[in-house]
């Protein structure tokens, strides 16, 4: 699955679960995480292929392109010569992965320092947004949009998998159904303060991984 392939490559790369996951956040908003992805008026309809044998002018054709949705023209070249370099094409994951860590470490510093050395998921998404990606709308609702996907990915990917469910975690104020969808969990997850307690219900199966989060970030041990 392409989804692990990104997330294990960043989380190598960058050192850093966080930072990962808000890579990855922001290449879900502009790609869906498909390397092919091509987006303006002038793609064409086999434009990976007619990018790797020269039939459009691929750094000045204002086509946003691959994971990141390259566009301007100095980086989509700079892209295409990596692709040329490695012998791949242009729409391979792998070499765009080496090349977004490449790009990134030594173009977009302050993002890159981001990312490797992230402690807060939103302000590492934000700033890979505003220092690496550079959209064109920038509203809190993308920002928000953006740092909701990370946090996705780092529930998903970036929690190491839970010890058994504890009975000591029945007492509670409130509930958390951890079977809910993550986008339905996440914001009841930040209604708690440390010290909360609450009760975690269906916490059985994967989701059981969000309820240990939930437990370690926000919840004092209950006696």
């Amino acid at each position: 699955m392409s989804e692990k392939v990104i997330w294990d490559f960043l989380l190598n790369a960058t050192g850093n679960a966080c930072g990962a996951a808000a890579i990855m956040g922001n290449l879900m908003a502009e790609s869906s995480l498909k390397p092919t992805c091509a987006t303006g008026k002038n793609k064409t309809a086999n434009y990976v292929k007619d990018a790797d044998n020269g039939a459009v002018d691929f750094a000045n054709d204002g086509v946003a392109f691959g994971l990141v949705q390259w566009c301007y023209k100095t980086r989509k070249a700079g892209l295409l010569a990596y692709a040329k370099s490695t012998g791949r094409s242009v729409g391979h994951l792998q070499m765009q992965l080496e090349y977004l860590v490449k790009e990134m470490s030594e173009s977009y510093k302050t993002a890159w320092n981001a990312v490797c050395n992230a402690t807060d998921l939103r302000t590492a998404s934000d700033t890979v947004m505003l220092k690496y990606e550079k959209p064109a709308g920038t509203s809190e609702a993308a920002k928000k949009k953006r740092a909701d996907y990370a946090k996705l990915f780092y529930i998903e990917y970036g929690i190491p998998d839970p010890e058994p469910a504890s009975e000591k975690w029945i007492r509670a104020k409130s509930q958390v159904n951890v079977r809910l969808a993550p986008t339905t969990v996440i914001p009841k997850i930040g209604e708690l303060k440390k010290g909360d307690e609450l009760e975690l219900i269906n916490s059985d199966d994967h989701w059981c991984k969000v309820a240990v989060y939930v437990m370690k970030k926000f919840v004092e041990e209950i006696g």
